[in-house]
């Protein structure tokens, strides 16, 4: 879906560029897509990347991008880290209403959100940010205070430890 969406983006921007990460089991089936496409010079497939080149293609790019949806067996990913990962690095992130990721990213605000499968809508999202740079840099600062605010390992710290206080408190009286 992602592919399908960044064609319609490269239609009105044709200096954009996609990097692919992974090796999954769809991999030869997106490549078949992007050379159906005519997209091979737009669309980079990076197979697994080190956490050192993650972190250069941050500072390489506008925003990131996941189009997950839920399996045919009702299979879903919960909120994907690499979600969470783009967003505390100041990356707008464009997903879709997707188990946990509505959770962390409030569209409009930290980054654009469209339905599963909605091929129109994430590549309206993706030329949006390329349209609008400003806004695509107030979406991820907005997204990495969001993150850095709800989302932090101190805070879950935090409140396990209340919860666990709370309970020996009850069980004590």
């Amino acid at each position: 879906y992602t592919i399908m969406a960044f064609k319609k983006v490269v239609e009105q921007h044709p200096e954009a560029q996609l990097a692919l990460a992974g090796d999954g089991v769809l991999l030869n089936m997106c490549q078949n897509l992007v050379k159906q496409y005519g997209i091979e010079n737009q669309v980079h497939f990076l197979g697994i990347v080190t956490p050192r080149r993650c972190r250069e293609l941050i500072e390489e790019s506008l925003a990131f991008v996941q189009h997950s949806i839920t399996a045919k067996n009702g299979d879903m990913e919960g909120t994907p880290l690499a979600v969470l990962e783009a967003s505390v690095s100041g990356l707008p992130v464009i997903a879709t209403k997707h188990a946990g990721i509505p959770d962390v990213i409030k569209h409009g605000k930290t980054g654009l959100l469209c339905d599963e499968h909605d091929v129109d809508g994430m590549a309206t999202h993706m030329k949006q940010l390329l349209d609008d740079v400003n806004y695509a840099k107030q979406l991820g600062a907005n997204g990495k205070e969001h993150i850095l605010k709800h989302f932090s390992m101190g805070r879950h710290i935090q409140k396990l430890q209340d919860v666990l206080e709370e309970a020996i408190k009850n069980s004590l009286l």
